[in-house]
Order: C-alpha cells, then sequence, then structure tokens
C-alpha cells in the first residue's frame, strides 16, 4: 500500500507579526529510519517560499540538521532521501525553534518507484473517468467506495473553524482540475468526510462563498492509495452572519453619509453659494485649524514615510473631507520639495444613481499633477461636490486601475482610504499588481479585510495612526497578524478576522 501524502496548512498563533527583518529563529529536521535509527549525511534544503533563498545542510551523525533562517517564514522542504513534499513556518520570535521529525523507510524512492504506474494504465484511468458522472451527490460525510477502488485515492477531510472545533454540517464541492468532475459532500459531526478521488488529478476544495479553497493531488500510483487533509474555515454560517452585521453597519454608514451630504447642500443654499465654492471653503478652514477632526492619519504617515515620486489615490467620498483637508496641509508644507507628485481623486461616480454603477465603469476619478495649493484646492472641491458616494462601498480598485494609466511614471503608489467603506470592486484585484501603500483613515476597532488583501497581494503595506504594516508580503497561508486588537489570519488565500482580544 503506497501512502498518499498531501500538504496540510500549518498555523501558529502569533501575537504580533511586525518584526525587525533581523529577527532570525531556527529550524532542526530529524531524520528517522522507520525500522531503527536515523539517516547521517543527508541533504536537506529548505527554500524560502516568498524570497526563494535556500538553505542547505547534510544531517549529522544524529540525523538532524539545524539551520538559522529568518522569523516567521514559510519554507519548502527537500530531503535527498525523502519523496515527499513538505513545509514549515518558522518561529516568530527571535532565537524561537520549531522542530520537525521525519520517519521513513531506507527504500522509499525505490519502492515509489515500484508503485509507478505505465501510460497504458494511466489512459486506463482516463477512459473509466469518460464513463463516470460530471457530479456525485453525496447524502452525508462518507462516500460509498466506488467498484474499482485502485482508480481511487481514499482522502479523510477533517475540518475545524477559527476557534479549532469541529465544523459541522459545512458542505464542500471537490472539483478536478483536468477532468473537473465534482463531488459533494457535507461534513458530519466531527468535522469529517471521507470521499474518493479519481487518480491522475488536481482537486480544489470550494465553498458556498470561497471558491478554489485548497487544492490536493490524487497521483497515479499503482495500488491503493490513501491521504489526509486538515484544515480550518470560518464556515458558511458565520460568513452569512458577519455578512448580516456587514450588510447592517453599511447602511446606517450610508443614512449618515447621505444626511450629511443633504445638510451641507441646504447649508450652502441658505449662504447662497455653489456646493463646489461651500466645499473648498471647508476644506480651507479645515487647513486653518478651525474644521472638525483630530484624526491626523494623512500627514502622520506621510511624513514618517519617505516614499518619492508618489501617485497618490485619495478618496474623496462621504466623510473623507477632513482627510482631504490633511492632504492639502501635508501639501503645503511641502510641495516645493515632492518631485513628480501626483493626484487620482475619486468620488465613486459622481453622484450616479447606486443602480447604475457598474464594477470598473462607475467613473468620478479625476487626474491632477502637482500645480500648487490653490490648485490643489479648487481640484478637491470639484471632485467632492461632484459626487458624495451614495452607497457606502467605493470603486477603489477602479480609482487605482484607471489611475496608474492615467498618470506620468510615478515610484510608489499611495492609497487614502476609508476604512468605513468596503471595496465595491474588490474582484478586480486579481488582475492589479502594483504595490499599494494604503492610508486609512478613520480606523477605530477594525480594520476591513478589503485593504489587508490590496495590500496582501500587490506586496504593498497598510499604514495607520499607530503603526507601518510592512511584512504582509512575507506572509502565506495560515500565518496570523495582529493589529490593534484584533487578529487577522490567511485563510483560503484572503485575510480573514478571527478574534478580538
Amino acid at each position: 500500500m503506497k501512502p498518499f501524502i498531501v500538504t496540510s496548512i500549518i498555523c501558529f498563533i502569533s501575537s504580533n507579526f511586525v518584526i525587525s527583518q533581523e529577527c532570525l529563529s531556527a529550524i532542526t529536521i530529524k531524520l528517522k529510519n522507520i525500522k531503527g535509527g536515523v539517516y547521517a549525511n543527508q541533504s536537506v534544503t529548505l527554500t524560502n517560499r516568498t524570497d526563494g533563498k535556500t538553505y542547505t545542510q547534510k544531517s549529522n551523525a544524529s540525523g538532524e540538521i539545524d539551520v538559522m533562517v529568518p522569523c516567521d517564514q514559510l519554507y519548502d522542504i527537500s530531503i535527498a532521501n525523502y519523496t515527499r513534499k513538505k513545509e514549515i513556518i518558522s518561529a516568530k520570535t527571535e532565537s524561537g525553534r520549531v522542530t520537525r521529525a521525519f520517519t521513513y523507510e531506507p527504500d522509499m524512492a525505490a519502492k515509489d518507484k515500484l508503485f509507478e504506474m505505465t501510460d497504458q494504465e494511466k489512459k486506463a484511468i482516463d477512459t473509466y473517468a469518460c464513463s463516470l458522472p460530471d457530479t456525485i451527490f453525496i447524502p452525508g460525510a462518507i462516500m460509498e467506495k466506488p467498484a474499482k477502488a485502485e482508480y481511487y485515492t481514499t482522502l479523510s477531510i477533517t475540518l475545524s473553524d477559527i476557534n479549532k472545533k469541529p465544523l459541522s454540517g459545512e458542505q464542500m464541492s471537490i472539483i478536478g482540475e483536468q477532468r473537473k468532475k465534482n463531488i459533494k459532500c457535507t461534513t458530519d459531526k466531527n468535522g469529517k468526510a471521507i470521499i474518493y478521488l479519481l487518480k491522475g488529478d488536481k482537486y480544489y476544495i470550494n465553498f458556498k462563498y470561497n471558491r478554489n479553497y485548497i487544492s490536493t493531488e490524487s497521483e497515479y500510483s499503482k495500488g491503493t492509495s490513501t491521504g489526509e487533509l486538515n484544515f480550518s474555515y470560518l464556515g458558511t454560517k458565520e460568513i452569512e452572519k458577519r455578512k448580516k452585521e456587514e450588510a447592517e453597519r453599511i447602511a446606517l454608514e450610508a443614512k449618515r453619509i447621505k444626511e450629511e451630504a443633504e445638510a451641507f447642500e441646504r447649508k450652502c443654499k441658505k449662504l447662497g453659494i455653489t456646493i463646489e465654492e461651500g466645499k473648498r471653503r471647508e476644506t480651507a478652514e479645515m487647513v486653518l485649524g478651525s474644521g472638525p477632526g483630530s484624526d491626523t492619519v494623512v500627514s502622520a504617515v506621510l511624513n514618517r514615510n519617505k516614499w518619492t515620486e508618489k501617485l497618490i489615490v485619495c478618496d474623496l467620498t462621504g466623510s473623507m473631507s477632513p482627510y482631504a483637508a490633511q492632504l492639502a496641509v501635508w501639501y503645503q508644507l511641502n510641495y516645493l520639495k515632492e518631485k513628480n507628485l501626483q493626484f487620482i481623486f475619486f468620488n465613486d461616480g459622481d453622484n450616479m444613481p447606486d443602480h447604475k454603477k457598474k464594477i470598473g465603469q462607475t467613473g468620478g476619478i479625476y487626474y491632477s499633477p502637482s500645480k500648487g495649493i490653490d490648485s490643489l484646492f479648487k481640484t478637491i472641491a470639484k471632485v467632492a461636490s461632484n459626487g458624495w458616494g451614495g452607497d457606502c462601498p467605493e470603486n477603489n480598485m477602479e480609482a487605482l486601475s484607471k489611475g496608474v494609466k492615467i498618470a506620468q511614471p510615478y515610484k510608489e503608489l499611495v492609497m487614502i482610504a476609508d476604512n468605513n467603506a468596503p471595496v465595491k470592486d474588490i474582484g478586480l484585484l486579481k488582475n492589479f499588481k502594483e504595490p499599494v501603500h494604503i492610508i486609512l483613515c478613520g480606523v477605530d476597532y477594525f480594520i476591513l479585510e478589503d485593504y489587508l488583501n490590496i495590500a496582501y497581494k500587490t506586496k504593498g503595506s497598510i499604514h495607520t495612526m499607530e503603526e507601518d504594516i510592512t511584512k504582509l508580503a512575507t506572509m502565506s497561508e495560515g500565518q496570523e497578524i495582529k493589529i490593534g486588537k484584533n487578529i487577522y489570519k490567511i485563510m483560503g488565500g484572503e485575510f480573514v478576522k478571527i478574534t478580538k482580544l
């Protein structure tokens, strides 16, 4: 019987991810012979999943290697006489240590060779696959054993929630990458399911709200194959609960913004001025210090990060006026020494009715090169008066995507965003590659996951009043980060808020 090994997600709890670049920790690998003894003089290589740097040692007389590597990084493990794929995450703290032992037979490679299929045997499985239905529905958690069991890998799945408790009643769809065969099942009360995967394909596990969440391979091999896959997931019920809570929060936020916009219009009408003139005066008053707001996150972040030749993309919807004023204050003090400074302002559609807004085509995006404080005041007033945003979610990704095409060459891309407003066009992120430094305004108790995911997937950074979070790009699946009082974890390739201290 040839065991089928799949890679499980390895999780460590972190109290604080922000670690200096000099942080080093130890990884110890022990190589043990299943028949007794150890494997000495075997080459072991650790490859950093982020930067590709490798660390190679030969096992000593005790069958061990001990290597110092950067903290809290994911490494692929390659062992000379071991044929499986494995990974390991280094310790998160200076001088910490993570130890892993591998116990296996001395003729592992030779036995694997014996289980290799011929082309004719592989073709037999492929032909058999054509006779199977495209979708198999399992009434429960255990799939009936197929007639040609030798064509399949028996996979045991164990699913846990963010509290490490069994995730029961969770519906899953397991789809083959090549053959597109789909198996639908539901975990039992212990969060478990047993399914049979036809050999010779890579399979993705899908949920109602998350596609391609995690993958595993069922390789061509002779004989019976077994494997285990253990991982955590937020859960459909928890996701729907959070969606409901977020919808309620957004509705209240949209109501507040609308009331503020209507009150501002009435004020301008009473004064006998246009809304644009009102916005210009409002910004000027805030710059002079007579306006509301004590959150100086924009100027604080721009002052402590010496980004050069910036393209600044700034949200001017809703309650962003105080932050636009901060940008103006910073600009007034720095514009003479700023080289090639450029701006993109956006307002989510120039007051376009919400039902007419289309992803990627909402508009309300304005470009402005650096021309002095008076020009900046006029641009801010024009953009803010042309649209207050409407619904709460904003077209951040459209502004980024179109902004980088409009602008002249630049070195650093900075986005000033409203932490209380979700990114309505987050789906456009998959096609955007420019690293983004995100200055988050209005951060109180939490950070919206949308902005963490933009920074993470573009290899950018997040900046609040208190901290500069620059390590997101080096994080990997299963790792956690503490920001303020919340802990966020990468699950299925995206950040999820998992706990509140």
